[in-house]
Order: structure tokens, then C-alpha cells, then sequence
């Protein structure tokens, strides 16, 4: 009887917990969690996706452009970038924010356009499962209506979907002049 090497042993070890293993469980069908930014425009709780959502900072200085409608605010410096800052409840409802601690702009850089959105509030990160959407919206939410794409309902409240998407495609939100 020959004694068999240690290299032969191992691949006769190897051998048999190839024949027995079951293998690794497959990860199919997992859905990835929705992810967003919670935030409020004229005290109506929104979400905005997180890919969409560049930056969240405090308000910062603006300098007023002649010519332009009241919503826009001016514009500031962002880390060396002129952005515009947009006031949304002076676009949304015609009636201009009022500008407190708790104010936040967020910052969107979405098909080639980068600006600063004045909202009231800002939640932080939600996170829903994508089977929780749904196709409904809060009514009488007026103008805002026009770029909300479906609710999230957690614990607390109910989420509308803020589409920036549907924002930076609309030829009034475009034209500031």
C-alpha cells in the first residue's frame, strides 16, 4: 500500500466537498430599496430620489439678476460653480418662501442643468421597500400636482414623489426671463 503525498490528499479532499456541497445561494429577485430625500414645499412632505440630489447645504448669499422672474433669487457661489437658486414655493404658488433656519437648498445637476431648489425643509434619507409605491397623489396639492409621480406612506406620514425629472422638463421652469 503507497502512502499518497500531501498535494494528492488534498485534491482527493477537495474532491469530495465539490461532490457533496450544495452550493452558494443565488441571489435572484431582490429589489433594491428605494431611495430618497425627504423634504417639505409649502409644509406638504416630499421625496426627491437620491440620485437626483447632488447636495443639501443652508441657504447661502445670492446676487440678484436683473430681468429675471421673482422665484429665481440670484445667484451663488457653490464651491466655485455660479448655480441659480430657484425659490419652488415662489414658483409652484406664486408666493415667495419665508426663508427660515430650518431652509435648505438642494442641489440638482440633472440633464446638463445644475441649480440650487429653495424648499422649506429638508427630513433626510427615506428608505421604502419598491412595492410600497403607489400611483396616487395627496390632492389639492395646486401646481405642484404637475411634477409628483406617486406617494410612499411610512409610519408617520405619507410621502409624495417629487420628480425633478418632470421639473427640469418643463419649458416654465426653464424660462426665467
Amino acid at each position: 500500500m503507497s502512502i499518497a503525498s500531501p498535494y494528492e490528499l488534498l485534491k482527493q479532499m477537495d474532491a469530495r466537498c465539490r461532490e457533496n456541497s450544495t452550493g452558494l445561494p443565488v441571489a435572484s429577485g431582490i429589489d433594491e430599496d428605494w431611495l430618497g430625500i425627504g423634504f417639505a414645499i409649502n409644509d406638504l412632505p416630499l421625496l426627491a430620489k437620491m440620485e437626483d440630489v447632488a447636495e443639501i447645504l443652508p441657504m447661502p448669499a445670492t446676487i440678484r439678476v436683473p430681468g429675471v422672474k421673482p422665484w429665481v433669487l440670484g445667484l451663488a457661489n457653490i464651491r466655485g460653480n455660479l448655480m441659480p437658486v430657484l425659490d419652488m414655493n415662489g414658483y409652484l404658488y406664486g408666493k415667495p418662501s419665508n426663508i427660515r433656519k430650518e431652509s435648505r437648498i438642494l442641489i440638482i445637476n440633472r440633464q446638463a442643468m445644475a441649480a440650487c431648489l429653495l424648499v422649506d425643509e429638508v427630513f433626510g434619507l427615506r428608505r421604502f421597500k419598491p412595492e410600497e409605491h403607489r400611483q396616487e397623489v395627496t390632492p389639492d396639492t395646486g401646481t405642484l400636482g404637475d411634477y409628483l409621480s406617486g406617494i410612499f406612506v411610512d409610519q408617520v406620514r405619507s410621502w409624495n414623489v417629487f420628480s425633478v425629472e418632470k421639473l427640469t422638463r418643463t419649458e416654465q421652469f426653464l424660462r426665467v426671463v
